[in-house]
């Protein structure tokens, strides 16, 4: 039962076609199915979409028209609690669809779930036993849309949770959003029907209001529902008719309009919170926009898809020329209504630098109104996007089950008909002829002249900060508009640089051969080595990881200027490079390289083609030997780390991270930079802690399928001369043993965090670590169960248990927000449902077959193949891991998983730390 923020399709035109979702290896892939729509006599409209690709799988999602803008002053939050109450008792299940569905073994979150925003109710079902779940599923939703009791005893039970649920959304980025909703939808209905209403309101509201909500909404003609999966027509149609045809045809109640009222004006927002470390000034038009339907709607959205990328192009080429206090400058546009936008220019600034950037944001805003966008940009997009269409009129749309239902269900969740991506290409790049230049920049001059504008000032922290009055603000735009601009600048040539090389070659001086897990060890005269397996997974590409004891709190490191320095050198590229000279050379050679810098080790990986093995190396080589740092990528991660540091003075949020630290650790990891050391810090100071990393001995790690003396040709040119020296030793930072507890009055907010961590020494073996997350998953389900279905003291609660393999300990951590009077007794059967967990033959028959599932998949998954040969070299210095894989499932017995349950709760180290509102201590 989750609650949203509003969403409404903006153009999925081509961006939609050029997603492509990542599938499951074992997944199959199929076209674009028949999609059946049709509508009972009663006004209920359903989609049926068979897909046989994925035998006996289906989803069932279920839409009503029905959301918190439909609410009247006194029904806040009244759409989110029926919600949540149609899953209690019904006509003919009086024991509650949500028990009656369990019985069955139906998992809340898993088989179902429903979710509320602003303007519906929708209900998701995949039933555990599939297709042959449907006609419980389709009794399910007509019990719940149509005979939902709503008793005031279930609502004065149902009320703990949805508070927990309101509960858990406190904080600073709930407040944040309420401070924008009321500043960019002012004038509409949305400020004022918050989606889960308020404290007080779920407090007090009667059954009688959810009552009367549910009969003037849940009506078959404001209900849409959609069937995907390995369903017949006819048969699935028979089956809705026999549950929601004999319902009474009821017209569907009228919506209000939700668009704001629009007027000529200009405000002056302060958007600020303690907790929040935002610094921006923005100028935002907003403006009535109505979508039309089919090709003309479809041009109208290719419009701007051409506007804001052009525009974005152009205000990334201005980034030279602003002022050192101010960041980047970017435009986005943005659905606020059915019918309304907002579109705004933001920059960011210096904690006190606002002015400064209105001033900059006025200076574009105003070289926009002048010369426009260039003409020979609007050709370029326009012929880009040709490019694609034509890409696509030619490429039937394959996707996986679980990849149709996200896309489908997206687009039928706005009301939307889904196109394929021929359909969608064939029509695009016919109308994409027919728009000119003119039209472009018509459009964006009527963006930037709407006259109902915000001007929205963005404080960091809870420094004090004066928001500028107006007329500083007139005068300021006045000045900016009398004063000359220059045109936009035109685009410049990304020349692409030469890689720097080391003139010296190396050679492998030993080799160890592994035939059992294929594969390959060199020793290389530099000192370092190279693990190669050779996998027909790896198609036609090269995976490479270069992982080397180097983290960033090894010897001889300031670990923030490491972090700081592996973030920039990735980023940058070799000396000399920009950000955009490095993204060009890697979409240029088909390369990507990445950094990872954690604290004892450094992993650097990347990816190619085949062909591209040499590029791919040399990059490596080049950021191994002759590392830059670009100046603008460098000046936005000080900007960023600035306004970090200004949130953290006085911050509650601060307050609770190093008391939590102290209490776990004893002492934080290292010290935080000052302001004043980030003003002094120099380029230089951080490449010197990328090369000191850089000179510890690497084992690099290559998955392909290609011939040995092609890599050995390629390794012993461009890694085996590389310069080393001496790995860093890193003291590991370990949570300390003991039982320790804090509670403090930290939160802002009328809510209790409850955190509890727990560590137990265990070796590292797989077999264990398989049987660590079957026992997390059973303790899962059985930790929800205690303290939400139980107890109704939480909503939402997080949960994780792993043996982690760098640590050697089995550490676990739970978490949940509750209220403030239960927070200790929360806690406490958190603690004891860790000694309650009954675990038996059938649900661990149940979580094997689910592992050997998994592993049919995994064992076609490149990733787990790479991520598992570094755990196996990481414990074992070979590579047995990858040849005990087939024994792993025989390891999953009652014995072993209750042993490994047993061992995620220490009785000996423990850390629990409660926050409690500040109000606590008045």
């Amino acid at each position: 039962m989750m609650w949203l923020t509003p969403f409404r399709g903006v153009c999925a035109a081509l961006l939609a076609a050029s997603l492509s979702l990542s599938a499951h290896a074992a997944d199959a892939s199929s076209p674009l199915p028949e999609i059946h729509e049709g509508e009972l006599a009663n006004g209920l409209r359903y989609t049926l979409v068979p897909i046989k690709a994925d035998k006996g799988r289906v989803d069932i999602r279920l839409s009503v028209n029905a959301g918190s803008l439909d609410e009247t002053p006194d029904q806040s939050g009244v759409a989110h609690m029926v919600e949540h109450m149609v899953f209690r008792p019904s006509r003919s299940w009086p024991e509650g669809v949500a028990d009656a569905l369990a019985r069955q073994g139906w998992q809340r979150g898993l088989h179902y779930n429903a979710m509320t925003n602003y303007q519906r109710t929708l209900y998701m079902f995949s039933p555990p036993n599939g297709v042959k779940g449907l006609p419980l599923a389709l009794e399910a939703l007509n019990q719940m849309t149509r005979h939902a009791q709503l008793t005031q005893r279930d609502l004065d039970d149902e009320r703990k949770v949805i508070l927990e649920e309101w509960r858990g959304k406190l904080g600073v980025a709930e407040r944040m959003n309420q401070q924008r909703v009321a500043a960019i939808r002012d004038g509409s209905r949305y400020p004022d029907r918050p989606v889960i209403g308020t404290e007080a309101s779920i407090r007090t509201t009667p059954a009688s209001a959810l009552q009367a909500f549910y009969q003037q909404w849940y009506r078959p003609a404001a209900m849409r529902l959609m069937i995907i999966g390995d369903i017949d027509i006819k048969s699935a149609e028979a089956q809705i008719a026999r549950q929601f045809a004999s319902e009474p045809a009821l017209a569907a109640a009228v919506r209000a309009d939700d668009n704001p009222i629009l007027t000529p004006q200009r405000r002056i927002v302060r958007l600020q919170d303690s907790e929040s470390g935002s610094s921006q000034v923005s100028l935002v038009m907003r403006f009535h926009e109505a979508w039309g339907a089919g090709p003309a709607g479809f041009r109208d959205r290719l419009i701007n898809q051409i506007v804001t990328s052009v525009l974005s192009d152009q205000l990334l080429r201005q980034r030279d020329g602003l002022p050192a206090q101010v960041g980047n400058i970017v435009a986005r546009r943005s659905d606020i209504a059915s019918k309304t936008v907002a579109f705004a220019l933001f920059a960011d600034v210096n904690p006190g630098s606002h002015l400064d950037g209105l001033k900059v944001v006025f200076q574009e805003r105003d070289r926009l109104k002048r010369y426009g966008l260039r003409h020979e940009d609007i050709d370029a997009e326009r012929q880009r996007l040709l490019k694609v269409a034509q890409r696509m009129k030619t490429k039937p749309e394959m996707r996986t089950f679980s990849d149709w239902v996200q896309i489908l269900n997206a687009s039928w969740s706005n009301g939307n008909t889904y196109y394929d991506t021929q359909a969608r290409g064939a029509a695009a790049a016919d109308l994409l002829a027919t728009i000119t230049p003119e039209e472009v920049n018509a459009r964006l001059s009527a963006w930037l002249n709407a006259p109902d504008t915000l001007v929205q000032f963005s404080f960091p922290g809870k420094s004090h900060w004066t928001l500028p009055a107006a007329k500083t603000v007139d005068a300021l735009e006045a000045a900016v508009a009398t004063a000359p601009l220059a045109k936009p600048l035109a685009p410049q040539p990304v020349s692409v640089p030469t890689l720097p090389t080391l003139d010296a070659t190396g050679t492998r001086t030993g080799v160890k051969d592994f035939p059992q897990a294929r594969v390959k060890e060199w020793q290389l005269s530099n000192g370092d080595r190279l693990v190669w397996l050779k996998t027909p997974l790896a198609e036609k590409k090269v995976w490479f990881t270069a992982h080397s004891e180097a983290g960033y709190m090894g010897d001889g490191m300031v670990p923030w200027q490491a972090q700081l320095a592996s973030q920039l050198v990735d980023q940058s590229g070799p000396a000399g490079w920009h950000s955009e000279a490095l993204q060009q050379w890697k979409k240029q050679n088909g390369v990507s390289l990445s950094v990872d810098q954690q604290a004892q080790t450094l992993a650097v990986s990347g990816q190619a083609s085949r062909d591209k093995l040499d590029a791919l190396f040399r990059l490596y080589q080049a950021l191994q030997t002759r590392p830059g740092i670009d100046g603008e990528t460098m000046k936005s991660s000080l900007m960023q780390l600035a306004r970090r540091l200004a949130v953290q003075q006085g911050s509650s949020s601060a307050r609770r991270e190093d008391e939590i630290t102290r209490l776990r650790f004893g002492k934080p990891a290292f010290a935080q930079p000052t302001p004043a050391q980030l003003n002094t810090l120099a380029p230089e100071t951080l490449l010197n802690q990328w090369r000191t990393a850089t000179r510890a001995p690497v084992t690099y790690f290559v998955l392909a399928d290609m011939p040995a003396d092609t890599l050995e040709a390629a390794v012993t040119r461009w890694l085996a001369a590389i310069p080393r020296g001496d790995a860093l030793h890193a003291a590991p930072y370990l949570a300390r043993p003991g039982l320790h507890e804090q509670t403090s009055a930290v939160n802002i907010e009328p809510k209790a965090d409850v955190r509890l961590w727990s560590f137990t020494d265990a070796g590292w073996t797989p077999a264990r670590a398989v049987q660590v997350s079957i026992a997390r998953n059973l303790m899962n389900q059985h930790l929800k169960g205690v303290l939400r279905d139980d107890a109704r003291g939480i909503y939402n609660m997080r949960f994780t248990s792993e043996l982690n393999d760098n640590s050697g300990r089995i550490e676990t951590e739970v978490r949940f927000t509750t209220s403030p009077a239960r927070a200790r007794e929360m806690a406490r059967r958190a603690t004891q449902a860790f000694q309650g967990l009954t675990i038996d033959k059938r649900a661990v028959d149940a979580q094997r077959a689910q592992f050997i599932k998994a592993e049919k998949n995994r064992a076609q998954d490149i990733y787990t193949l790479q991520r598992r040969l570094l755990l196996s070299y990481a414990h074992f210095d070979n590579p047995s891991y990858l040849t005990q894989l087939d024994t792993l499932a025989d390891t999953i017995t009652v014995a072993t998983i209750r042993d490994a349950a047993a061992r995620l709760l220490s009785a000996q180290n423990q850390a629990l730390y409660i926050a409690l509102p500040q109000e606590a201590v008045k």
